[in-house]
């Protein structure tokens, strides 16, 4: 199963993960509220650059649509994901201006702790269906709290889940407290998503990288089963 390595903050673990086989790597730009793993533009503009294009550079931001597309035009990633607040009509308007750029987005749909999303519509299913119509690449189910809106290391909520691959169009990525040891018994064997992404479960701390976490959770990830569809790609 494909694999995307989240908060990447300097370029010894981007050159790592690589060695190891990572097929999409994340890099966490001016999100809109203090996390270990924020970049500016200008610092991910340049670990960007050690990203081969075989392997999927990621952007990982959230805020005012017009000043997500301006990162994305400095960094230039492959796909932009949406993880914060971003309503229907904002992501449906800026995965339209970055199509024009060859840029794709993914929306990440987060969960609170009762299973419900924590922005504009709660309803999981619903939130799936309405956000495959807005133009985006997939969807991405995370946990999420009011403090730690991802990379909080909870489990996401099974049924919210459930919920979102059942309804979804889309390809599905699933995140949220995924490590090595727990990913066999968290991915549903008749509902598995398209790739996984994993970030606090292979650190050996905030912004640090584990090279035994990364190698093993790569290793579990392949005996996987996924669903069909292709999901990395540049669109």
């Amino acid at each position: 199963m494909p694999v995307k390595i989240c908060g990447m903050t300097n370029e010894e673990d981007i050159l790592m993960c690589l060695q190891l086989g990572a097929q999409a790597l994340g890099l966490v730009v001016e999100y809109p509220i203090p996390v270990p793993w924020n970049l500016t533009a200008q610092q991910a503009q340049a670990l960007r650059r050690a990203i081969p294009a075989k392997v999927t550079a990621c952007m990982v931001t959230g805020g005012k649509p017009d000043e997500i597309i301006a990162r994305a035009k400095q960094v230039r990633p492959q796909m932009v994901q949406l993880h914060f607040e971003e309503t229907l009509e904002e992501t449906a308007y800026i995965a339209k201006v970055l199509a024009a750029k060859h840029i794709g987005v993914i929306k990440a749909l987060r969960v609170g702790p009762e299973g419900r999303l924590l922005f504009e519509i709660a309803d999981p299913a619903e939130a799936a269906r309405l956000f495959g119509q807005t133009g985006v690449a997939a969807l991405l189910v995370d946990s999420g709290t009011a403090e730690r809106p991802g990379g909080s290391g909870l489990v996401v909520n099974q049924k919210a889940y459930r919920a979102v691959a059942g309804a979804s169009s889309l390809p599905v990525v699933l995140a949220g407290g995924l490590t090595a040891q727990n990913l066999h018994e968290i991915i549903p064997a008749d509902l598995p998503p398209n790739a996984v992404d994993v970030l606090s479960g292979v650190e050996a701390g905030p912004g640090r990288k584990d090279r035994e976490k990364v190698s093993a959770f790569l290793h579990a990830a392949k005996l996987l089963p996924k669903r069909s569809g292709k999901l990395w790609i540049n669109p």
